[in-house]
């Protein structure tokens, strides 16, 4: 879309074409001023869950912590120990897919999930350990989730970002290069066309006292 004024053509036919590009320049600016609104809306909106997710993992670890020091105050932090050694490891994976956000963009999406084994066996002896460190245990998982739920909006905000910064380099391409671009070839042509229309006029009049004065010879 851009105008380089040493190939611009002085006529009125240019002179429309270039107003109508300048009009649809101008038209392209307000929509994608309008997409950094609706982005920026959405940024926003998925920024104000991160405050409430890191309290939740906070205060969950605390919990995690609290009951686990109870544990040990109850069967003594040697015990804890050996239950950490033969405790049934618990593997983890998370899912990665995506869905459709503002604007159509791909936004991905994280889930957790909990690896299964053939054999379903408790982690730990239910005879042997307390129920605290279990508990412990299931708090640590929630914690867990919530951290994968945290990593999933910051990527989001991240893509949201990212096409952001795209609309904001087209919005400032248009209106610091080509819109000053069709500016200057308008005027430019405007200019020529006035001055062509001074010389048109001035030849009228010189043609109109001619016709006179040869008019008044004749008579």
């Amino acid at each position: 879309m851009s105008v380089e004024i040493a190939n611009v053509h002085p006529t009125r036919l240019e002179l429309l074409k270039l107003k109508r590009r300048k009009a649809m320049a101008e038209g392209i600016v307000d929509i994608l001023k309008k997409d950094l609104d609706a982005l920026t809306v959405a940024l926003f909106d998925l920024a104000k869950e991160v405050p409430s997710i890191r309290r939740q993992m906070t205060s969950g670890l605390s919990e995690a912590y609290d009951l686990y020091v109870e544990s040990e105050m109850v069967v003594g932090p040697r015990k804890i120990k050996e239950l950490s050694i033969i405790a049934q490891p618990t593997g983890f994976h998370v899912d990665i897919g995506e869905r459709k956000g503002i604007l159509g963009i791909s936004l991905p999406t994280f889930e957790l999930a909990k690896e299964t084994s053939s054999e379903l066996r408790p982690r730990f002896s239910l005879m042997d350990s307390p129920a605290k460190l279990d508990a412990s245990a299931s708090q640590i998982e929630a914690v867990l989730s919530k951290a994968i739920e945290l990593a999933q909006i910051e990527a989001s905000m991240h893509e949201v970002l990212d096409l952001m910064a795209i609309k904001k380099r087209q919005v400032n391409r248009i209106q610091y290069k080509i819109l000053p671009q069709l500016d200057s070839a308008i005027r430019y042509i405007e200019l020529i066309l006035e001055e062509t229309e001074r010389q048109d006029a001035i030849r009228v009049r010189v043609l109109q006292r001619k016709r006179k004065e040869r008019a008044l010879k004749a008579g």
